[in-house]
């Protein structure tokens, strides 16, 4: 070797220290670019998010639910349903003596078919308002129609971040069918892993890019029939229409349900925020199961043309599902047979019939065994789960302990007794586990029997609300799985002045303008506590609206619903001092309620307030002379 060609002795070493700097280069350089990539595409304006909530169009200092969140969850928005959460809005910043609360879940959390005033959310909020009339508690619901567990995991870092002090979940029944439910037309098409990651992908631009692309060249028929808008979401959501009990689909959809739940756990208990995770009903005894196998000696058996006795569908009926028959027909017409025959397993065999149903749009009953599960592992520490059993008290609550049309409009969503009975649950729940502690002492001067036939007397649904919520159902149960064909639906009557305004709601005037309507139609006719309610949801709806809260104050007063008018009158006192606008009335009438409540002292402290503005006033002078 010649010595040009010689290398010195610290070529060779040089070269080796350099090769890792290469390697880490040519390793980052295509996730720079990625990144780069990412960046023009926002800077471009190509892609969207869908942030769970969202300024409100009513005030600035206000957040509600987005109305368009169900999109994130779709490539193109014209393919998601036509679902959203009801609007509640909170404050943009927490008020440091306020309790704010979460409630999450599908359909039945949502409150169909009466909205957020029948749901869970609402009739709780109703509860309250009358129990602890001196707080400030914010009841906010990001439940709606068709969603699962996957949403809620998705939705669960948002939650957190609005620093709730608690949150409440009733859901699982859209774990098969709803949206990225494995036997729905809205299902993804990948592993619970791979789930998990379009999760954490979809809002990055890149990767909506690559959608964009794929469906372009790959777009598939489904996602084609689907995205008319003349069927029920029920009649459009099922692709798998068979998904028998203990099959592989089955597993994987009770798999992804448990671990979603968990994941959801963890994060609220990172976050220092309490769970109250409740049980889920449905309809047992009032509908048939939507789909079953059956074999020929099933078949023979359960023939209506050939109707059996009672005692042979029960003994032939036992020993077929002991051999392993998993009929939903038969195991409901065993169930049948055992209610007729005052058979105490009649409950046992409806559950059973639900459980082998193979269209499913009701959750098995193994679900409930999950969410005790999940909350008895975390029962305690600093943010444990508690178990809130709402399926015991509706089940309570039904003849016979067999959960029928008393507390279901059908398959699942409830009555206004069953919603009631929901919101109760979680009432209890947190009552039992101190949650309002925190609170300022009610004044009950009732036992807690009577407090419970207060809140039902008083829940929050008008008779305009449940005309449209027959409506509502009357359109879903006239498509499938309920018919086989779709059925036209009459328009709501018009005779009366109710039904005038539930028709004008159906056909789509907001609830705000016909919330009005219904409170003057009211007043006319001397209904004093339905009109109280009508004009305090107009406040709950709308909480700027000082005056609202001061016609419901002196509505609930006239008929000494004390709680009540207690609750509007601080709120309507509080507004107006905030919006320096403030009423000498406003202080008469709150001083007038607190007194009727028994607490002198209170109402000549609040009396004194107004003196301190007002040192002439002689109402106020006079009053408090009296009282002294």
């Amino acid at each position: 070797m010649s010595e040009n060609t010689k290398q010195s002795p610290g070529t060779s070493s040089s070269v080796d220290q350099k090769r890792p700097v290469f390697y880490v280069i040519a390793i980052l350089l295509p996730f720079v670019l990625l990144l780069i990539l990412e960046g023009l595409l926002r800077i471009s304006g190509f892609g969207k998010e869908y942030p769970l909530f969202v300024p409100s169009n009513y005030s600035q200092d206000y957040l509600q639910a987005n109305p368009e969140v169900v999109k994130r969850f779709f490539h193109q928005a014209k393919f998601a349903p036509p679902v959203g959460p009801d609007t509640f809005l909170f404050q943009k910043s927490k008020d440091p003596d306020s309790i704010r609360i979460v409630l999450m879940g599908g359909s039945t959390a949502a409150g169909f078919p009466y909205g957020r005033f029948g749901s869970p959310a609402g009739m709780l909020n109703q509860r309250i308002k009358a129990q602890f009339p001196d707080s400030h508690v914010e009841i906010i619901s990001v439940a709606m129609a068709s969603i699962n567990s996957y949403a809620l995991l998705d939705f669960v870092d948002e939650v957190i971040e609005i620093e709730p002090d608690a949150v409440l979940i009733y859901a699982g029944h859209n774990e098969y069918l709803g949206v990225m439910g494995v036997g729905s037309v809205y299902a993804s098409n990948g592993s619970h892993a791979a789930n998990l990651l379009f999760l954490k992908l979809k809002d990055w631009r890149v990767f909506q890019l690559i959608q964009s692309i794929y469906y372009a060249l790959f777009q598939t028929p489904v996602d084609a029939d689907h995205s008319d808008g003349s069927r029920t979401v029920m009649a459009s959501v099922a692709k798998e229409k068979a998904i028998a009990f203990d099959s592989a689909l089955f597993a994987q959809g009770s798999a992804q349900f448990e671990q979603n739940l968990m994941a959801i756990q963890s994060a609220l208990r990172n976050a220092k925020v309490p769970l109250y995770l409740s049980t889920i009903a449905s309809n047992e005894m009032d509908l048939p199961p939507f789909s079953s196998s059956n074999n020929p000696d099933v078949e023979q058996l359960i023939d209506r043309a050939k109707p059996r006795s009672n005692r042979r569908i029960i003994q032939q009926g036992v020993t077929l599902l002991e051999r392993g028959d998993t009929s939903a027909d038969l195991a409901y017409a065993v169930a049948q047979a055992m209610l007729d025959e005052s058979d105490e397993r009649a409950a046992d065999f409806f559950t059973l019939a639900k459980d082998y149903d193979l269209l499913r749009f009701r959750a098995p009953s193994s679900f409930n065994h999950i969410i005790e599960e999940i909350a008895e592992k975390s029962s305690v520490g600093s943010s444990p789960t508690f178990l809130v059993d709402s399926e015991a008290a509706i089940r309570n609550d039904s003849s016979g302990n067999i959960i029928g049309a008393q507390h279901m409009l059908e398959h699942l969503h409830p009555t206004p007794r069953g919603y009631f009975l929901i919101a109760d649950s979680f009432y209890r729940a947190l009552l039992a586990n101190g949650f309002f502690n925190k609170l300022p002492a009610a004044r009950r001067t009732i036992s807690d029997s009577q407090l419970t036939e207060q809140a039902w007397r008083n829940m929050p649904l008008s008779v305009v609300d449940q005309l449209v919520g027959e409506y509502k159902i009357s359109t879903l149960t006239s498509d499938y799985p309920f018919t086989n064909s779709k059925i036209n639906v009459a328009a709501p009557k018009s005779d009366t002045p109710m039904q005038k305004i539930a028709k004008r709601r159906v056909e789509g005037e907001p609830w705000i303008t016909t919330q009005q309507e219904l409170l003057v139609v009211l007043q006319q006719q001397n209904n004093i506590s339905e009109a109280a309610k009508a004009a305090g949801l107009l406040y709950d709806a709308l909480p700027n609206e000082t005056e609202a809260a001061r016609v419901a104050s002196l509505l609930y007063l006239e008929i000494n619903e004390l709680g009540f008018a207690e609750f509007y009158a601080r709120r309507a006192l509080a507004d107006s001092i905030k919006n320096k606008r403030t009423n000498a009335n406003y202080y008469l009438t709150l001083a007038e309620v607190i007194y009727k409540s028994g607490d002198i002292s209170g109402a000549v402290s609040i009396l004194n307030e107004l003196l301190e503005i007002e040192p002439d006033n002689t109402r106020a002078i006079t009053i408090k002379n009296q009282l002294n």
